[in-house]
């Protein structure tokens, strides 16, 4: 099959394409600077295309040159923006790629939204009880890119409806992964306390240690885009891809000291330890993904973080080559 993905040399985007290749798809990766570091040795086996996707003249001439059967659309802008940048890249481009896939015979592109859009999680599915959250919890969204995310979502419909586009959308639990505070400018507070832990550094968080939070190590993720972008439809509108279950950084902790027994970590106790000032922590009900899409969660705490320090240690030696 002839995949695209957009932002696929990203910190989640390179898992994906990197799990593309390994199951002998004809891969192509859009994106706006071509540093394949983190593909490693996947690099020499990818169609590069460099390119920004507000760019609608050159998105079509790349489609119309690989002409992808599937799209998997990554590429967006996170962490703190202007409100109207933002909604114009994460919704509006996704809108004009939505239209140059229909116009170029593509079948199917998979959009990778977030738990961002469910927003504000005040009632039962926040602090204490957790009540899993479903496709169907309704949206409560705080920022703009929560609003973004759910327009691209909506947009994505009416090209199903309308165009017969093949369209859905994987909402993700909170994502951890090698590279993310180097690429995301330190927004992992997951991917802090493995870092330092591994540099022989304590890790200190003054709170939080009793918030719960639904999280997936990359892998997984990179495992279930590819479910999606090549299992038979009907698909559903969206999926929650997550463990399905509450973890503390308490439980990272323990986690991380199973593969670094001398790590020097100390959490303290209370909630919110992003400091969000809203309830976006949950615990995302995956049941749909593992019925229609057979996704099945491989990575628990424990081998997540030992995964976790053994692909970075293998990132290190590659850019060192």
């Amino acid at each position: 099959m002839r995949v695209l993905v957009t932002g696929g040399l990203g910190v989640n985007g390179c898992w994906a394409t990197r799990r593309f290749v390994s199951e002998a798809h004809t891969v192509a990766v859009l994106d706006r600077r071509l540093d394949t570091a983190p593909l490693g040795s996947d690099a020499g086996s990818v169609t590069l295309f460099e390119a920004d996707i507000t760019n609608e003249a050159r998105l079509t001439e790349v489609f119309e040159r690989f002409r992808p059967e599937v799209v998997v659309h990554m590429a967006a802008l996170v962490g703190a923006r202007e409100a109207r940048e933002l909604f114009d890249v994460n919704a509006g481009a996704t809108v004009q790629l939505l239209d140059v896939a229909r116009r170029t015979d593509v079948r199917r592109v998979v959009f990778t939204s977030s738990r961002a859009v469910y927003g504000d999680l005040l009632g039962v599915e926040g602090h204490p009880t957790y009540q899993p959250v479903t496709e169907s919890t309704p949206f409560a969204p705080v920022r703009a890119y929560d609003v973004a995310k759910i327009a691209a979502e909506g947009m994505g419909q009416v090209y199903r409806r309308r165009y017969g586009l093949e369209f859905t959308a994987l909402r993700f639990a909170s994502i951890f992964g090698p590279g993310k505070n180097v690429r995301h400018a330190g927004t992992s507070i997951y991917s802090s306390m493995i870092d330092t832990a591994a540099a022989g550094e304590p890790v200190r968080i003054e709170r939080g240690g009793d918030q719960r939070d639904d999280v997936i190590y990359v892998e997984d993720v990179a495992a279930a885009i590819v479910l999606a972008a090549t299992v038979p439809g009907p698909l559903s509108p969206a999926y929650n891809i997550s463990r399905g279950e509450g973890t503390t950084l308490h439980d990272l902790a323990r986690a991380i000291r199973t593969s670094i027994p001398n790590a020097d970590i100390h959490v303290g106790p209370g909630l919110d330890y992003f400091d969000l000032g809203v309830q976006y922590y949950s615990v995302l009900d995956n049941s749909l993904a593992r019925r229609e899409l057979g996704f099945e969660p491989h990575y628990d705490l424990t081998r997540g973080v030992a995964r976790y320090l053994e692909a970075s240690r293998s990132l290190l030696e590659t850019d060192s080559a």
